[in-house]
């Protein structure tokens, strides 16, 4: 995404003479979605798929190292409200690490790195994506204190999140909804490995959560791996998430992707097959395993500028929005 810069703002008292400045970026898209439910029934139409902006500054701080944030605002259609969304602060202290407090909505997981291709927006999960299925859960919003510290190629991170559900402010997180589990104030330490080597992208995590009493059916611990392999004619990758509760029953999400760009052209096809799988719940009629695919195209028309296509469908019965097809055109600045 190319950054432009806005305005070099007031001096900084710190460091006499030195000016931080401002960067904005954002996005627009627009274009045509429709929906089946699993009665059949269909809707579709026109519209504002998404429009955001976001600012960005960064200075140098003597001794510490390198303070960077971010603010992020979003907004639907033309009557709807602007709502903030991804913001931070981050002190990036070199060899000694990086010290990050932040507050941004979480898609799925496995719409990270085991996602490959520019499909993982809306896909299998719902949340932020009008469109989506649903198969993988939205996090929603989250506030997180994390360190990360590289070592070669391997970066460790530990990260302290209180999921806030819908609610804003200092402090709100403690006492939010967690929208994945629906366990009220369920706070968790996330402890993670990132390896990167050439073309290959590894991570690996492991959570735990507080408020996991055993008169309850609340998240206990949840373990994570996925990769992406850069092969040069297509990108593949793959990722395993599993949520285990304090009841004892699991549910697993899992994933394989593709994306090859189509030689001498502009253009890049990927496709997405995942599987949400529950077990061990205290009715064997509530375990269930099924799946879904996405099918997607992304064709540059610039740099900045780009369209897309993307169909998604979902073997789950009983699902209010089986599979959708949704098409765009997207610039971003």
């Amino acid at each position: 995404m190319m950054k432009k810069t806005l305005v070099a703002l007031a001096a900084v008292a710190v460091t006499g003479g030195a000016f931080a400045q401002a960067v904005m970026t954002g996005g627009l898209a627009f274009g045509y979605s429709q929906k089946t439910t699993s009665a059949g029934a269909q809707t579709s139409g026109l519209g504002a798929d998404g429009a955001n902006v976001n600012f960005a500054v960064s200075e140098d701080i003597e001794g510490l190292g390198t303070l960077s944030g971010k603010m992020g605002v979003t907004m639907k259609n033309a009557d709807a409200n602007a709502v903030g969304r991804d913001s931070f602060i981050a002190l990036n202290m070199g060899s000694s690490g990086t010290i990050k407090m932040e507050s941004v909505y979480s898609n799925s997981w496995l719409g990270g790195v085991a996602s490959t291709g520019s499909v993982a927006y809306c896909g299998f999960s719902s949340g932020d994506c009008s469109a989506g299925i649903g198969m993988f859960s939205s996090y929603g919003y989250n506030d997180n204190l994390s360190y990360s510290l590289p070592v070669g190629p391997v970066s460790v991170s530990f990260a302290y999140t209180e999921p806030n559900g819908t609610a804003a402010g200092l402090g709100a997180g403690s006492a939010g909804t967690y929208l994945e589990s629906g366990a009220a104030g369920q706070r968790y330490n996330t402890y993670s490995l990132t390896y990167k080597t050439g073309g290959l992208t590894a991570v690996a995590g492991y959570r735990t959560y507080d408020n996991a009493s055993a008169a309850t059916t609340n998240n206990s611990v949840r373990n994570r791996a996925a990769f992406a392999y850069d092969l040069g004619v297509a990108t593949i990758g793959a990722g395993y998430e599993q949520t285990s509760t304090t009841y004892g029953d699991t549910s697993t999400d899992s994933l394989i992707s593709v994306a090859l760009p189509v030689p001498n052209t502009p253009l890049t096809i990927s496709a997405q097959s995942g599987t949400k799988t529950k077990a061990g719940n205290k009715s064997n009629a509530s375990d269930t395993s099924y799946g879904g695919q996405i099918y997607a195209a992304s064709y540059s028309l610039s740099k900045r500028t780009s369209m897309g296509a993307t169909y998604v469908t979902n073997s789950s019965s009983g699902t209010s929005n089986p599979n959708f097809f949704i098409a765009t055109l997207s610039h971003s600045f």
